[in-house]
């Protein structure tokens, strides 16, 4: 009867481990099931017939703003091309070099000429200022002093001229001479063209000015596809139109410009059309607010939904002033219109239905 309430408090211990023991079991069982994906329903629009778009369109060719047909100064020797067509050089590269050899002697001895000179005229300087020589030698040593000045600075000059550096960004369009051939003074070597900022010429008719008025046109919304990228839109700035209509086409040669995107090739002749946003629309689509991601005033952000893998991805549409599309979509697109927010790239998702049918 002593021991009776030590082995109560044991039965009792035991008993807490057991139920502890019970607990920790079902926590691990609950933790260790998996979660199930939950496939989130997204409302739906299908993009309409884009094919009638809004803009008039020119065909047109792309050219440089800048370009310079590049050669030597001075005759001689090719040594050296270091560049070839089509690579992309940088403001100061060297493109094309000379053999010095000659010029560099050239300047040796005018440099020893214009020594001796300038020692001679230090020396009639001081004697004339102590009047022990007359003015007339005087001057005569001062002449063949600048004399000698000017050789040497033509001397250096002509060396100069022995490389052809790039005189901005761009790239390298053509090359007509080789190392050790023989070129004469001012024969072009080679072309660069800035690929970067490019000018873009089109045809656009008499009537089409006549109708819309060229204010009008220049501060409208203009574009550029080129044919070898028809996925790409290009922003364009008006730059200028030719005063007098070519009287066989009847139409002004007209000139936007635009900034080369990156990772898109654009060569100079390459050929596409200019869009001109037309102003009176008559209609168009424009994109319920609810479905962008993020929007700008000339672009946004949306979900495409891909009805094979049920997944969604992020792409980018072009907007005009007005908010409707100009580009990044086609007919028959699977936009996300709502539950955007709540979805990620790549996730899986379905299509929300309401109760008893779409």
């Amino acid at each position: 009867m002593i021991n009776s309430p030590s082995l109560f408090s044991s039965q009792l211990k035991l008993t807490a481990v057991i139920a502890l023991s019970f607990f920790m079991v079902g926590c691990n069982q609950a933790n260790s099931e998996p979660q199930k994906n939950i496939i989130k329903p997204v409302k739906l629009i299908t993009v309409p017939d884009l094919s009638s778009q809004h803009t008039d369109n020119f065909l047109a060719k792309i050219g440089a703003t800048e370009r310079a047909e590049l050669s030597f100064q001075v005759a001689g020797e090719i040594e050296s091309v270091p560049v070839r067509m089509g690579e992309i050089v940088e403001k100061g590269q060297v493109l094309a070099q000379l053999d010095p050899t000659d010029y560099q002697i050239a300047l040796d001895a005018k440099q020893a000429q214009f020594d001796l000179a300038k020692t001679r005229f230090d020396r009639a300087e001081k004697l004339y200022r102590k009047k022990l020589i007359s003015t007339d030698s005087f001057d005569q040593t001062e002449t063949s002093y600048q004399a000698a000045l000017v050789s040497l600075e033509q001397a250096k000059t002509d060396l100069s001229y022995t490389t052809i550096s790039a005189p901005f960004d761009g790239v390298v369009s053509l090359d007509f001479s080789k190392a050790h051939e023989l070129v004469a003074p001012k024969q072009v070597v080679l072309n660069l063209i800035n690929n970067v900022k490019m000018d873009v010429t089109f045809s656009i008719p008499v009537k089409y000015v006549e109708k819309n008025g060229l204010s009008a046109i220049k501060k409208t919304q203009l574009f550029v596809r080129m044919d070898s990228h028809l996925t790409h839109l290009i922003p364009a700035n008006f730059k200028e139109i030719s005063t007098q209509a070519d009287q066989d086409t009847n139409s002004y040669t007209a000139v936007v410009s635009i900034t080369k995107p990156e990772g898109i090739n654009l060569l100079s002749g390459m050929t596409g059309q200019v869009q001109v946003v037309n102003s009176e629309r008559s209609s168009g689509f424009k994109i319920m607010d609810s479905a962008w991601i993020t929007k700008a005033s000339d672009k946004g952000t949306l979900w495409l939904f891909d009805s094979e893998s049920k997944q969604v991805e992020k792409t980018q549409v072009m907007l005009d002033d007005e908010g409707y599309v100009l580009d990044g979509l086609k007919q028959g697109d699977l936009i996300v219109v709502a539950g955007v927010s709540d979805i990620s790239e790549g996730q899986q998702v379905k299509v929300w239905q309401r109760e008893g049918g779409i």
